[in-house]
C-alpha cells in the first residue's frame, strides 16, 4: 500500500512509472514530474483507466474514496468513466445555454434586424433586471 511519504519521494525518471496501491489505484510519476492518479476496472470484459485527479491536489485518502466509488459504480453496472465524460459534456452544455447568453444572442439578433435605438435600450434595460445577481 501506498503511503504519503512514499509519493512525496517519488521522483520523476526517464520514462513513466506507475507506483500501486490496492483494488487497482495507482498513482502515474510522469517524467515531468507531475504526479496523477489513475484506477483500472474491468466493464463489460474489457480493461479500462480512470483519471481520477492530480497530486497533492487529490491527496491519497481522496483518491482512494473516489477508487471506491468507481468500484461501486461498476458492480451496479455504470461505466465510471464515461459517467464522468458525460457529466463533463453536460456541465458545458449547461454553462453555454444560460438565460443570459440566450437573452444577449437574441437582442444582436434585434440590433442587426434594425430595431429603433430606443427600443434596443428599453429590452437591455429589462434584461439587466432579469439577470442573476452574484453578490
Amino acid at each position: 500500500m501506498l503511503t504519503h511519504i512514499k509519493i512525496a519521494a517519488a521522483k520523476p525518471a526517464a520514462k513513466s512509472y506507475n507506483l500501486y496501491d490496492t483494488l487497482g489505484l495507482h498513482l502515474a510519476v510522469r517524467p515531468s514530474g507531475s504526479k496523477l492518479w489513475r484506477v483500472n476496472y474491468r466493464y463489460l470484459g474489457k480493461h479500462k483507466t480512470l483519471h481520477l485527479g492530480a497530486w497533492p491536489g487529490l491527496g491519497l485518502a481522496d483518491a482512494r474514496a473516489k477508487r471506491d466509488e468507481a468500484r461501486r459504480k461498476v458492480s451496479e453496472g455504470i461505466d465510471p468513466a464515461l459517467e464522468k465524460r458525460r457529466a463533463k459534456i453536460a456541465a458545458r452544455y449547461a454553462a453555454a445555454n444560460s438565460f443570459e447568453d440566450v437573452a444577449k444572442e437574441w437582442l444582436g439578433k434585434c440590433e442587426r434586424e434594425g430595431l429603433a435605438q430606443v427600443t434596443i435600450e428599453k429590452i437591455e434595460w429589462l434584461l439587466a433586471k432579469a439577470y442573476t445577481k452574484v453578490h
